[in-house]
C-alpha cells in the first residue's frame, strides 16, 4: 500500500472516530443538545434542506463569492509574485510591506468596502480577494526565488529554450510552494467570505448560520457549519488535483 493511501486511510479513520465519539456523547446526553447537535442529525438536516431547495440559493451565493475571490486573488497574486521575483529591487522593496500587511487585521477595513461597494457580494469578494492575494504573491515570489540552480544549469546544458526551461523546469519546481500559497489563500478566503456573510447579512451560508443562531435553532447552525466544511473540502480537493496536473 502506498504511503499516501495509508495516510489517507488513517486520517479518515481518525475523523470518523472523532465524529462517532461526538455522536455517542450527544445521543447519550453527556453533552447537552442545546450546545451541540449530533453529526448525523446535522448532515440529515443539511441534506433535507438541499433537497427542499430552501438553502440552495445561499450555497450558490457562497460558492460564487469564494470562486470569484479565489480567481481574482490567484491572478493578481501570481502576477505580482512573479514581478517581485523578476525585479529583485522591487521584490526587496515590497516583500516586507506584503508581510506586514499579511500580519495586520485587514478585516477591520470591511466598513470601507461596504461604503465603496455597498451591502453587496462585491464588497465581500473584494475584501476576501485581498486576504487571498497576499499569501499567493509571497509564496509565488519565494517559489521562483528558491528554485534549485542545478536544475537550470542542467536545462541550459541540454540547449533548452527559455520557454522550455520555464514550462518544463521552473513551473514544476515552483509548483509545490505556489500551491501552498493557493491553499493558504483559500483558507483565508473561506474564513473571510463566510465570516462577512455572517456579519453583514448579504446572503450565503454565513447568513444561514447567523439567522439560525439568532433563532437558537442549534441543529440548523450545525447543518450550516457542515455545509461550510464540505465547501472547504471541495475547493481544497480541486486545488490538490490542479497541483498534480501542473507537476506532471
Amino acid at each position: 500500500m502506498k504511503e499516501g493511501t495509508r495516510l489517507f486511510i488513517w486520517r479518515t479513520l481518525i475523523i470518523l472516530g472523532a465524529l462517532l465519539l461526538v455522536e455517542g456523547a450527544v445521543r447519550g446526553e453527556w453533552i447537552s443538545r442545546f450546545f451541540l447537535t449530533a453529526p448525523s442529525q446535522a448532515l440529515q438536516i443539511l441534506w433535507s434542506e438541499l433537497l427542499s431547495g430552501r438553502v440552495s440559493a445561499m450555497i450558490l451565493i457562497t460558492l460564487y463569492e469564494i470562486a470569484a475571490a479565489l480567481l481574482a486573488s490567484t491572478a493578481a497574486g501570481l502576477l505580482v509574485g512573479f514581478l517581485l521575483w523578476k525585479n529583485q529591487a522591487l521584490g526587496r522593496s515590497y516583500e516586507l510591506l506584503l508581510g506586514a500587511l499579511f500580519a495586520s487585521p485587514v478585516v477591520l477595513t470591511y466598513p470601507i468596502f461596504l461604503v465603496v461597494f455597498g451591502r453587496t457580494s462585491a464588497a465581500i469578494i473584494t475584501l476576501s480577494a485581498v486576504f487571498g492575494f497576499i499569501p499567493i504573491a509571497i509564496n509565488t515570489k519565494s517559489a521562483f526565488q528558491h528554485i534549485n540552480p542545478v536544475l537550470l544549469r542542467v536545462a541550459s546544458s541540454m540547449s533548452l529554450s527559455r520557454q522550455q526551461i520555464f514550462r518544463h523546469i521552473m513551473i514544476p519546481a515552483a509548483a509545490p510552494t505556489v500551491f501552498s500559497g493557493f491553499r493558504l489563500g483559500l483558507t483565508y478566503i473561506l474564513k473571510s467570505v463566510i465570516g462577512l456573510e455572517y456579519i453583514v447579512q448579504v446572503g450565503g451560508v454565513g447568513m444561514w448560520v447567523s439567522d439560525s443562531a439568532y433563532r437558537f435553532d442549534i441543529p440548523q447552525v450545525y447543518a450550516g457549519l457542515a455545509g461550510a466544511i464540505l465547501l472547504s473540502v471541495g475547493f481544497l480537493y480541486v486545488i490538490n488535483r490542479a497541483e498534480v496536473l501542473v507537476r506532471k
